[in-house]
């Protein structure tokens, strides 16, 4: 028969334990420790009054959160019960067990200041050697917000809704007045009932009202005029119908994020609900300036960037930038597409793969600031060329080529990144960011947002970027010399308590 050693669920232990002895050294709690303990946290602490009873250390707090994002625990609720279950949450409060409202209040209180802690854990990195700025490589992606894209509705959807609602309104109040007036004791049996259902209605109908009003006065993007993206969320206004490559239509946000190529560390972030990036890439520049005191070398993005606004952005920040191109027309592989159309500056004119001229025949003058003088180039040797139905789309018979004051950024760009040199430069772009997308995403877990509102998902996204950095630092093996508050030994922690 088989021999077991006896064990009891209910063994206890004569000489007292310490919390500290079960974490190991290199564990990436004692680094959020040291780090959390060594940034400047008043921008946390001037908020905090001397009257009334203590409260916890934000410290203590805010190395929970960190923890908590760098593990893929992102909820109050979730916190509150690790510190009953999970070790290094035990040791990070020191023993305390704060309600999970205190530990979500902190969170919600503190948003807005997670940006200058997140400067302050950049500049740690920086200080040790391990971001360069030589070059970074920018790049977005769409999340979740939390919020239902079923809780959407559109324009056209909001004015339908405001005409059924009054009249259901103006129906009920019809009815009411008609029992009233027939038999006053019929009346007394559903009054509560109609009166809760027309405030209902009410409430809703000047909810309705108030974002349709909040729709019009909305800037439209480029992607969002049409009926179907020209919406609001009721539950996270701040939220867009976005579409995405591998999950269709989501309800989110566009959050952006710089890397560094020397140790791949996030050193710009920001948040966005633009549904493209054709107008992020000067917003994240102006994060790494934020966070670093000074602008990459070179920073590469890949066509979702090409845009003359985000060309120039770069030229005056004084960033080699390397964007890829994308492509203008509706069919990519289209051998007749705008892009295989030479421009010849000295005639002003342009040559098609066919080698027809196409010679200037229409300006178009913007007529306000926000738009551009337009120029139209055609040619009438369409109409014998045999490779016309290929080319040419219009009831002409003509392919007409339009160009823009924007088009020589974009074709000096374009050619910049088709050399060999930009080649080479622009093919690193993807080792160097999207695997911070992945380590967010799937090593995190993070999927989507917990938050709602822009300013509050904006912090949360800077909470997530914080502790992809700390996961990197201790990756780093973060040099224990570095740090200014020393970690006592187990034995001299006994010696003290006794």
């Amino acid at each position: 028969m088989a021999k077991f050693r006896p064990y009891s669920t209910e063994q206890g232990e004569l000489i007292p334990t310490y919390l500290s002895e079960w974490v190991p050294e290199e564990h990436l709690a004692r680094l959020i420790s040291d780090i959390v303990d060594q940034l400047d946290l008043s921008v946390l602490t001037e908020g905090y009054s001397n009257r009334g009873e203590e409260a916890y250390h934000p410290a203590m707090l805010l190395k929970l959160w960190f923890y908590g994002y760098t593990t893929g625990v992102f909820t109050s609720r979730k916190i509150r019960t690790a510190l009953d279950e999970n070790i290094p949450f035990r040791w990070l409060c020191g023993g305390d067990r704060p309600d999970f409202r205190t530990i979500s209040d902190f969170r919600k209180n503190n948003v807005d200041r997670f940006a200058e802690l997140f400067k302050q854990i950049v500049q740690i990195a920086m200080d040790l050697g391990y971001i360069s700025l030589g070059h970074v490589s920018i790049d977005g992606s769409k999340l979740k917000a939390n919020a239902s894209k079923h809780k959407a509705m559109s324009r056209e959807r909001m004015k339908q809704e405001i005409v059924r609602l009054d009249t259901e309104i103006h129906e009920a109040l019809e009815k009411a007045k008609q029992a009233d007036e027939q038999d006053k004791g019929q009346l007394s049996l559903f009054p509560e009932t109609l009166h809760t259902a027309v405030r209902d209605r009410q409430a809703r109908l000047a909810k309705i009202r108030a974002a349709l009003q909040t729709l019009e006065e909305r800037k439209p993007e480029a992607e969002s005029r049409t009926p179907e993206k020209d919406q609001i969320n009721f539950t996270d206004e701040g939220s867009r119908i976005m579409d995405t490559r591998t999950k269709g239509v989501l309800q989110g946000y566009n959050p952006q994020i710089a890397v560094d190529a020397g140790h791949h560390f996030i050193v710009g972030c920001t948040m966005s609900n633009n549904t493209n990036d054709h107008n992020q890439f000067e917003g994240v520049l102006d994060s790494i300036q934020e966070n670093t005191g000074r602008m990459p070398k070179k920073a590469t993005a890949d066509n979702g960037y090409f845009s003359a606004e985000n060309i120039r952005s770069a030229s005056k920040a004084k960033v080699d930038a390397y964007i890829a191109p994308s492509r203008e027309g509706k069919e990519p592989g289209n051998a007749y597409d705008k892009n295989n159309f030479t421009y010849v500056p000295e005639s002003d004119a342009y040559i098609c793969p066919a080698g027809h001229t196409l010679m200037l025949k229409q300006t178009g003058y913007a007529t306000n600031p926000e738009k551009e003088t337009t120029w139209i180039y055609s040619t009438d040797a369409c109409l014998t060329c045999p490779f016309q139905k290929d080319c040419v789309k219009s009831k002409t018979g003509k392919r007409t080529v339009k160009r823009t004051e924007s088009d020589p950024i974009r074709e000096a760009m374009r050619t910049k990144v088709q050399s060999d040199e930009g080649k080479a430069v622009y093919s690193k772009r993807k080792t160097i960011v999207e695997p911070a997308w992945g380590v967010m995403k799937e090593i995190q877990g993070f999927r989507q947002f917990h938050l709602r509102g822009v300013d509050k998902v904006k912090g949360e996204f800077i909470l997530l970027s914080l502790s992809y950095n700390l996961r990197k630092l201790h990756s780093m093996k973060y040099p224990k010399e570095a740090t200014i508050y020393k970690r006592q030994k187990s034995a001299q922690k006994r010696q003290i308590a006794a």
